[in-house]
């Protein structure tokens, strides 16, 4: 959907019944921190700031099974900046501690809601499905682990919450292979506040073959050598904390289509930078951002490695110049510093422009100071990634070959508006509450096209599941929307989109070419991916079975939405169970 619109306007700009894009402002150019612009004009500016002086922190570890109390914490994001109120996982830092686990070693992670007041009680919208007043005052959570095989009642499903002074634990049994996953709130309506006042960290899972140690058989890059990265968009006020507003235009208190920061922060400090010894380095990147996706490269265009992505490991590492990240997807990186002379630097950057409609509104351009890299003369990891990850001596098999699709399923992303109702992006035309509960038969494969008839990217992201992308395909969005009117809010549709393909598939970039559990949609495309539904044999627990929220309401299965936070919040989520 154009993004920002409001619940009384449509401001600016307006999805013609046609599928053009119409807009009032010019688009504007250039980097967010260059100075007041047209950024400043429509969105609430952070006060400037001067990338590169605050060092990367170093987040807390936790090994195992714990617990972690959601609390009120303290935090400073630049050098420049107040210490800000925020919340944490267990902690006085912003995010939550990066949890190792191993495989098939199961763990309890028990979390306590110790809130009070909601950081951002202002900005809960009570019209949205789930939040209520008492949010303000009485904030829900629930913890979802992204990318885990994990029993429906431990999934963290957006209807299961608790309340302040209540408590639940999670147990994960951990029984897939090494991926860096990561764990986040997923409470309906209020997931966007939740997570940018703090309430989400990494998950490292290891196992045999990725163990973590300097004595892994991959000869990856461990210890001070393995660094995550956790990226995330922000915006501040003069004194220091986070303001979750964006547009001027919308009124405090409604939802606005997604909040798009002005500074970029990493592990939670604003465009930090790192002293890297001659060597190698791991990282694993995730992209915690509401809306924005990167493009990310190197200011010397140096080529690095993937060898991994939301599901684990690559068959081989994929050499490459530059990435692409929507919000929640991950990717785990090799670099290779041992040209970086003592005292020289090289920056991690950013030029992903955002969608037209979402920049005519906002004026948002990229961030491009993610992260800098100084040389410190000193020796690092002097191995460089195996040519092949997988399917040789010590390595984990071969990514699977999957049996061919038994079903067909045709998914589409559209905006809704209408008059005297709030703009929203939508499943297939459907709310979560109309949208029928998908049964997809345990240990089968399905084909899933996603028709993205919106005008901005979308990360789709299944709980539970594992997809590989097939390839993406361009459609003549204009006349798609002509020749299948949209009907009013609540009826299914999802017309076919090939009568209107253009050009020929595109297969997925060798670097995404892995297991995914989350993956980016491009507008104005067809994106078809393999989704395997895993029985409850190979699972070892009954994937279907009935479950409780502490409400006493009956729930069963998972769900699957879109990954923008602001979207899951309002609509854009539906659920599935797999059945036998």
């Amino acid at each position: 959907m154009p993004y920002g619109l409001s619940r009384r306007s449509l401001l600016a700009a307006t999805i013609l019944g046609s599928g053009t894009l119409a807009t009032g402002t010019a688009l504007a150019q250039g980097s967010d921190l260059a100075g007041p612009d047209q950024a400043a004009e429509l969105s609430f500016p952070s006060p400037q700031l001067t990338p590169y002086v605050d060092q990367l922190p170093v987040l807390a570890t936790l090994r195992g099974s714990g617990t972690l109390a959601m609390a009120p914490s303290r935090h400073r994001f630049h050098r420049d900046l107040g210490i800000a109120p925020t919340w944490s996982y267990g902690g006085q830092q912003y995010w939550g501690p990066t949890i190792e686990a191993h495989r098939d070693q199961p763990i309890a992670l028990a979390f306590t809601n110790r809130l009070g007041r909601h950081l951002f009680a202002a900005d809960v919208d009570p019209s949205l499905e789930g939040a209520t007043e008492q949010d303000r005052s009485r904030p829900r959570v629930s913890v979802h682990l992204h990318g885990a095989v994990t029993p429906p009642g431990m999934d963290g499903h957006p209807e299961q919450v608790f309340l302040p002074g209540g408590a639940m634990t999670y147990r994960h049994p951990n029984g897939q292979e090494a991926a860096h996953l990561w764990y986040h709130d997923h409470a309906m309506g209020i997931t966007r506040l939740n997570v940018v006042a703090g309430l989400a960290g990494s998950y490292l899972l290891r196992d045999a073959f990725d163990t973590g140690t300097a004595s892994n058989p991959l000869g990856l890059p461990s210890g001070r050598f393995e660094v995550p990265l956790i990226l995330a968009d922000r915006r501040f006020h003069t004194d220091g904390s986070l303001n979750f507003r964006t547009l001027r235009s919308v009124p405090q208190g409604h939802w606005d289509g997604g909040m798009i920061g002005d500074r970029m922060t990493v592990n939670g400090t604003v465009s930090p930078y790192l002293r890297v010894a001659k060597g190698y380095y791991r990282f694993r990147v995730l992209n915690a951002s509401n809306l924005r996706g990167y493009h990310l490269y190197f200011t010397n265009k140096m080529p690095f490695w993937v060898i991994g992505t939301d599901g684990g490991l690559l068959d081989a590492p994929a050499r490459t110049t530059s990435v692409r990240l929507l919000p929640a997807e991950r990717l785990d990186l090799v670099v290779d510093f041992s040209a970086l002379a003592a005292g020289a630097h090289v920056d991690l950057t950013n030029d992903q422009e955002l969608a037209p409609s979402v920049r005519a509104m906002t004026g948002a351009r990229p961030l491009p100071y993610i992260i800098r890299f100084i040389g410190t003369g000193g020796t690092g990891h002097k191995t460089a990634p195996p040519t092949h990850l997988r399917g040789g001596k010590r390595q984990p098999a071969r990514l699977p070959t999957w049996a061919a699709p038994t079903r067909h399923r045709v998914v589409s992303i559209a905006q809704m508006r209408g008059k005297n109702r709030p703009p929203s992006m939508m499943l297939d035309n459907l709310t979560y509450d109309d949208n029928p509960i998908l049964m997809p038969k345990q240990g089968t494969v399905e084909l899933w096209e996603i028709v993205n008839a919106s005008f901005q990217d979308h990360p789709m992201h299944l709980h539970l599941v594992k997809s590989r992308i097939v390839n993406r395909q361009s459609f003549d969005l204009k006349n798609y929307l002509r020749a299948n009117p949209r009907p009013r809010p609540g009826i299914f549709w999802a017309p076919k989109p090939d009568p209107f393909l253009l050009g020929t598939p595109q297969p997925p970039q060798s670097w995404e070419a892995g297991l995914k559990d989350t993956v980016r949609c491009p507008w104005g495309m067809v994106t078809r991916m393999l989704v395997r539904f895993p029985s409850a044999a190979e699972l070892g627990f009954d994937p279907d079975a009935a479950f409780a929220a502490q409400n006493g309401k009956a729930l069963r299965g998972y769900v699957w939405h879109c990954h923008i936070l602001d979207h899951e919040d309002d609509c854009m989520m539906a659920r599935f169970r797999l059945i036998k």
